[in-house]
């Protein structure tokens, strides 16, 4: 190939007579086919196809962000277990009977209705 400024507009020379060449007969046709397989076999990936390659790169990334905030988090005190609160369930609180009208709202639950 000769040498061509990238900004160069003129044909080059030895590049098209190369090309004329490559595409005369009786290699023309086999040139044709050749490319044209290459484009059936390699069509673009659509956006739904590209993420999905990215799926299981992403879940590692994200399971050790998580994974090292949490470990940030206890090591430099943000996170203490002594001050961790029991949560109790609500059946448990209805039972329990320390929750403010409790009574009333079993006494209402196990009525029957029936006349």
């Amino acid at each position: 190939m000769s040498e061509h400024s990238l900004f160069d507009s003129a044909p080059d020379a030895e590049l098209g007579a190369a090309l004329r060449e490559a595409l005369a007969m009786p290699f023309g046709a086999a040139f044709v086919n050749r490319a044209c397989a290459r484009l059936r076999q390699e069509r673009p990936r659509s956006w739904d196809e590209e993420l999905a390659g990215w799926f299981w790169q992403g879940l590692v990334a994200a399971s050790l962000v998580t994974l090292l905030a949490g470990w940030g988090l206890k090591a430099f005190g943000a996170v203490d277990e002594s001050d961790a609160t029991t949560v109790t369930s609500a059946a448990g609180q209805l039972l329990d009977g320390s929750t403010p009208g409790a009574n009333i709202l079993l006494a209402s639950m196990t009525a029957a209705d029936t006349p």
